[in-house]
């Protein structure tokens, strides 16, 4: 769908004279451009996004959510002088309202633009996973005292993996495109390793571990680094925002860090565990964390990129069967793809844990 990108950004309070744009960045989800100004002879730039409403039905919630959080790091960041770069910026219309609703339902909101700092979709390095995770652990930290009424879950049971596992089940039982016989080794995975699902889930309704304020989308590609330094600068992508777990969160940078592939490789044997990369997780999330995690948070910590591989995995699988109606898809089968993917890195993981928990031990000691 074409957007007339200059009338939508005019409805942001954002003062110059609008020059272009263009779309940017990898994600499924959200459309994305990359906006600019002319403010007084220099350029200035914007992220502009269309939040999929299909995915988050109640964007007042989400933006609420967005809103509380970021006043809030704010007020906490209050005092340093990069202030603007290590927490996002959101910024209001015209009308004083978070976000923009077009005269097709579409809604928009719009940052102000980090500058020299990037993305990675794939880490080449630990000093960058380290920095990765420690920026995470940080915004673990920074949110710990958020006040205030708990956070809208703006996507119910998101991490929780026995409700994936059920939406699986359903799906399959459907089997309304009749692709469950090119998925049976995928199935049969599934199947064989379902008692591990509800781990997280019984803990947490038993008191062992705590809820928390959790960013639930902890892909390597949204933190930014800084061009110069490598530094994680700012956590970025705040839709799922809301009440959780904070294993699921080191979990997904274990998910999106230790291998060297991509999440839709084909070669399997490309799918491996360098145990350097966890190394750098480990010691940057702990450290980044400060006291706030606990110590059975800490003794999971292997334990979370198995199960949430093993999640999204399901998650993938599940869209396959239902006619790949929630990720992007690129070509035919691609979220079967995803998936073999997702269920071989599972147990590559499984085969390490026992050097995983020797290395989050030594962390811990240091």
């Amino acid at each position: 769908m074409q957007h007339n990108v200059r009338e939508i950004a005019s409805h942001f309070d954002i003062w110059g004279d609008f020059l272009w744009y263009e779309r940017y960045g990898s994600g499924h989800i959200n459309d994305t451009y990359l906006i600019v100004f002319n403010q007084a002879g220099y350029q200035v730039r914007y992220i502009l996004q269309r939040i999929n409403t299909s995915i988050f039905k109640k964007p007042d919630e989400l933006m609420e959510n967005i809103a509380r959080v970021l006043d809030y790091s704010k007020r906490q960041l209050a005092g340093r002088k990069d202030a603007t770069r290590r927490s996002l910026t959101l910024l209001g219309t015209t009308d004083g309202k978070t976000y923009y609703t077009d005269p097709e339902g579409n809604a928009w909101r719009a940052y102000l633009f980090i500058e020299r700092a990037r993305t990675y979709d794939i880490l080449e390095s630990a000093k960058f996973a380290y920095e990765a995770a420690k920026a995470f652990g940080s915004f673990q930290r920074l949110l710990a005292g958020l006040p205030g009424e708990r956070l809208h879950e703006v996507i119910p049971n998101f991490h929780n993996t026995p409700s994936r596992l059920a939406d699986f089940d359903k799906a399959l039982a459907e089997n309304k495109l009749g692709r469950a016989a090119e998925a049976k080794a995928e199935i049969e995975f599934v199947q064989s390793h379902r008692d591990m699902a509800s781990v997280f889930v019984d803990l947490l309704a038993k008191g062992e571990i705590p809820e928390r304020v959790t960013h639930n989308d902890t892909k390597i590609n949204n933190v930014m680094l800084d061009d110069e330094t490598g530094e994680g600068v700012c956590v970025i992508d705040l839709d799922t925002i809301m009440p959780g777990v904070s294993l699921y969160d080191f979990g997904d940078l274990v998910r999106t860090s230790v291998s060297p592939a991509s999440e839709d490789e084909r070669d399997l044997s490309k799918v491996q565990v360098r145990m350097e990369m966890f190394e750098a997780l480990a010691k940057g999330f702990i450290e980044g964390s400060g006291d706030c995690l606990t110590p059975k948070e800490i003794e999971l910590m292997p334990f979370s990129g198995e199960l949430i591989t093993f999640e999204i995995g399901i998650r993938f699988l599940t869209d396959y069967l239902q006619g790949d109606t929630y990720f992007k898809t690129h070509r035919p089968g691609h979220n079967l793809d995803r998936c073999r993917t997702q269920f071989t890195l599972m147990q590559r993981l499984m085969d390490c844990e026992g050097e995983m928990k020797k290395v989050v031990a030594a962390v811990t000691k240091k």
